[in-house]
């Protein structure tokens, strides 16, 4: 119903981003239990695949789309104790890759963006230790800002990256190398 309403009022659905994200809690596993393991499954896998589902009509039938997952530097990185996100962004980037192979016959792209870091409203209450040592590891020594991820989302999305597809890019500023 949400993409018929969306198709009716701009004329075609185009460009998917998908990007929300609940708390991330810091546990041992011991302390996390199955339900809270699906809940980040069904947040990072299930809301993408809904959501996909919902719109792909719209882009199959124009043989053009593109589709762009927020995801997280933490599965590159293995952060822990956040075995749940790091488990359930792992599954979103698998399930980006397989799209992308499934969808590119018909004109779609599939991408992630993988942010670091981004000082935003959520981490006003993450102590200044914490920020500090998180700083000390970005090599260019900056904060990312909200607009660097939002660029690499334009990107993406245009026909410059047309021939781009199954990609997860970092945005953290060197964090995270090949």
């Amino acid at each position: 119903r949400l993409s018929a309403e969306i198709a009716e009022t701009l004329g075609s659905i185009d460009i998917l981003v998908v990007n929300a994200t609940p708390a991330q809690p810091q546990m041992p596993i011991e302390e996390y239990d199955w339900d809270f393991y699906q809940s980040m499954i069904d947040f990072f896998i299930k809301s993408p695949y809904l959501l996909t589902r919902a719109t792909l009509p719209h882009m199959r039938s124009q043989k053009w789309g593109r589709i762009i997952n927020i995801a997280s530097e933490v599965y590159t990185r293995g952060l822990s104790p956040f075995s749940a996100y790091v488990a359930a962004k792992g599954g979103q980037l698998g399930w980006t890759r397989s799209m992308a192979n499934e969808l590119a016959p018909d004109g779609i792209t599939v991408n992630a963006i993988a942010p670091g870091w981004i000082p935003v409203e959520r981490h006003e209450n993450d102590s200044e230790e914490d920020k500090q040592a998180y700083l000390d590891v970005i090599p260019m020594q900056r904060w990312g800002v909200p607009t660097d991820v939002g660029g690499a989302a334009v990107f993406l999305a245009s026909d410059e990256a047309s021939f781009i597809t199954g990609q997860n890019i970092h945005v953290n500023g060197g964090v995270c190398l090949p």
